[in-house]
């Protein structure tokens, strides 16, 4: 049979995610694919608590202690915005807004502080330049173009931030990876060139520091194994879901323990069982199924924390009712 596609080992990383593992997901939407699937196992998941962030040095900012100025923030008509966080992030009073965004970083570094791996993903080299603020943001917030410098940030930039982030964290492990997603507005040649530099910062910080970072190619995945657009949504840019459950399955294998393998994979056909959508008149057959399963994991004396898989089935129980 014809290979039609370019495969490639990926080696099983040295420490690996085990049952109840604490887990910060941060940086692009990849990431956030990634934890919403991780969240579904027994594992503490903080997933993209501080909204998407792209570039690199973002992504520091948000996990470093700096307090939340007011004098940082943005007017969007009647709305408060912050250029370090996302536009998902608004408020109407300012010290409200304030105390919000606080609150959402002070819990973030919180969970930092307890959890075993840090998962970021990398979308872009290119950042810009608040010229009244006199640093880099994270997010424009559509206002006025001229009050910003477009930015691309050096390999040795970045890893400079990430050693010193790394030296101040000896105990995390941190997983990098490359968004597969190509920033387009940039320019193709351009998104090449800031690939590129993640990936040549990714790798340094690797060699340098192989007991605690370590990088998972999601990046390589999505361009050589699954370089067909088939793999791609409408906007030919995005990865589709069976593309991005592909990378998963990948992720898995080179970054789960066994134990957690076998439990990953039980829960994926008790969590399409709960997924099901019925046909209105099967409502109780399903419901009868789903009461079922939930006896079932109840009576598991494996010692897993399965409250988020009950709560699920819980969850669909009651809409059936």
């Amino acid at each position: 049979m014809i290979n039609l596609t370019t495969n490639f080992s990926i080696l099983r990383t040295a420490y690996l995610i085990r049952s109840n593992s604490q887990i910060l997901c941060i940086g692009s939407c990849f990431a956030e694919n990634m934890g919403q699937r991780l969240a579904d196992l027994p594992l503490e998941v903080s997933n993209q608590a501080l909204g998407t962030l792209f570039h690199p040095l973002s992504i520091l900012r948000g996990l470093s202690p700096q307090p939340i100025l007011s004098t940082d923030l943005y007017k969007q008509g009647k709305l408060y915005i912050h250029p370090d966080f996302h536009s998902q992030f608004m408020g109407e009073n300012e010290a409200d807004f304030l105390a919000q965004l606080t609150d959402i970083k002070t819990k973030t570094l919180q969970f930092l502080s307890k959890s075993q791996f840090l998962i970021i993903t990398w979308g872009t080299a290119f950042y810009y330049e608040d010229q009244i603020l006199g640093r880099a943001i994270a997010n424009c917030h559509k206002q006025d173009a001229v009050r910003f410098i477009k930015k691309q940030s050096t390999v040795e930039e970045i890893c400079l931030a990430y050693e010193n982030f790394i030296k101040e964290n000896p105990t995390q492990k941190i997983i990098l990876s490359v968004s597969p997603v190509r920033h387009t507005r940039d320019g193709i040649p351009e998104n090449t060139v800031s690939k590129a530099t993640l990936r040549l910062a990714a790798d340094i910080l690797v060699r340098k520091y192989p007991n605690q970072v370590m990088y998972f190619p999601a990046f390589e995945i999505m361009m050589d194994e699954l370089r067909d657009y088939r793999f791609y949504q409408a906007d030919m840019i995005h990865p589709t879901e069976q593309a991005i459950n592909y990378i998963y399955e990948r992720f898995k294998l080179a970054h789960f323990e066994d134990d957690l393998l076998d439990i990953a994979k039980k829960w994926k056909e008790i969590i399409a069982t709960v997924n099901h959508k019925p046909h209105p008149l099967q409502y109780a057959q399903h419901r009868d199924i789903l009461l079922r399963l939930r006896n079932e994991i109840n009576k598991d004396q494996s010692g897993v924390d399965k409250s988020k898989l009950l709560a699920k089935i819980d969850q669909q129980i009651l809409a059936l009712s």
